[in-house]
């Protein structure tokens, strides 16, 4: 019976680590371009994505991918968690959440203050398990509050052609495959979950909360409904997806996950308050300054006009709400091309000289293809990526192999 417990808590913990600022307003957009099938082509790789992630990994192999990788998974956790933040405090003052539930505290505060907490104290196995059964069960009570929504009626057709679908739904299923390897929160659950089937048990919740989001879509203004339930959702999941990131990658990390991808500074153990000091204050630098960038790149969007194209994609309801879908477009990048790009490039081990101007041509088609409406240079962006993890050098070095024993990597 507790073990049966233990797998559905840590499948509900999963759903709620995944479910970020991604899966609760893109499918807003993806539902006013291309109606109910542009849902469908993002909904099904990334929860078949996520599932096959338990399926395929194994906790050995799992703890070799993290022994390699830490600095890449760490950079992902870092990237979410800067992107959670900011599109906290946009939803509160472009999309109308501010208030919604009836306190002077603005929400996007909370979500930047309290994953800070974890910094120092970054919870068992056992109460992550029970934080994310929480965070899950509230979700589906304010579904149930909030009601079906646009799932009575759902729209069939967007603002854009069938076949412009065609040529992004090959590049999100590029991304939503691919980036549930980089995510520690992943690797935590497989590698301390009693059972593999806690992914399937995700599956099943994590569907349940892209319908929520799709329920919420407003189809006379073609942006999210506003009531209450959906704020709190929003507040509910983004603040445990960024408290959960940084609980697997903090320097205290390690107290409760023996493998996890601690980033810990080379000057670590050292007796002194200036290296304590260092190692609280630099996350929380860092997590501030990724928020001013995403802020300072939103301005730059509405005074500089060539960054944000005037196309069907980016039609709103006023030129301040197209900035921030631009900029929240282009944090999409890093999930739809950049970290599975490097993912794939390093796997096939691609030299660097090779794989980073591939990356940035790929990401420079993207921003035309995401931002600028021109959907078939999605598909360039791709192309680049797959010639690039073809390339081929009889010089190229091999990386050693990593042996797991007791938690501890060895060459």
């Amino acid at each position: 019976m507790r073990r049966s417990v233990e797998i559905v808590g840590w499948g509900l913990y999963l759903a709620s680590s995944w479910t970020w600022c991604i899966g609760m307003f893109l499918p807003i957009l993806l539902l006013r371009w291309w109606g109910w099938p542009g849902f469908v082509a993002f909904a099904v790789p990334n929860i078949l994505g996520c599932v096959a992630f338990g399926y395929v990994f194994t906790p050995e192999t799992s703890r070799r991918f993290v022994a390699r990788y830490a600095p890449s998974i760490r950079w992902f956790a870092w990237v979410t968690i800067a992107f959670q933040s900011w599109f906290g405090s946009w939803a509160d003052r472009r999309l109308g959440m501010q208030g919604l539930l009836g306190t002077s505290v603005n929400w996007s505060d909370l979500c930047r203050l309290l994953p800070l907490l974890f910094l120092m104290f970054p919870g068992s196995g056992r109460f992550w398990m029970i934080a994310g059964t929480v965070c899950t069960v509230a979700s589906f009570a304010l579904f149930a509050t909030n009601g079906l929504g646009a799932l009575n009626n759902p729209p069939v057709v967007g603002t854009m052609t069938p076949i412009s679908l065609a040529w992004a739904a090959p590049f999100m299923a590029f991304g939503f495959l691919l980036c549930p390897v980089l995510d520690p929160t992943f690797h935590r659950a497989l590698q301390q979950s009693p059972s593999r089937h806690s992914f399937a048990v995700f599956g099943v919740a994590f569907a349940a909360q892209l319908l929520f989001a799709a329920s919420t879509f407003n189809a006379a203004s073609g942006l999210m409904f506003v009531a209450w339930p959906i704020a709190a959702q929003l507040i509910l999941q983004t603040t445990f997806t960024m408290c959960a990131m940084v609980s697997v990658t903090s320097p205290a990390a390690l107290r409760s996950w023996t493998t996890a991808p601690a980033w810990l500074p080379k000057f670590i153990g050292r007796p002194s308050w200036a290296g304590f000091a260092s190692v609280l204050a630099l996350p929380i630098v860092g997590m501030a300054l990724g928020r001013f960038l995403l802020d300072l790149l939103t301005a730059i969007t509405v005074d500089v006009p060539v960054m944000m194209p005037a196309s069907e994609l980016l039609a709103s309801v006023s030129s301040l709400t197209s900035a921030g879908e631009a900029t929240y477009m282009r944090c999409l990048g890093f999930y739809g091309i950049i970290f599975p790009a490097w993912l794939l490039l390093k796997l096939r081990r691609v030299p660097a000289a090779v794989a980073w101007p591939a990356i940035f041509v790929a990401a420079a088609a993207a921003e035309r293809g995401m931002v600028g409406a021109r959907t078939s240079f999605l598909l360039v962006s791709l192309g680049v990526i797959v010639i690039a993890a073809l390339w081929q050098s009889d010089n190229l070095i091999k990386e050693p192999e990593i042996a797991i024993e007791d938690g501890r990597s060895q060459p």
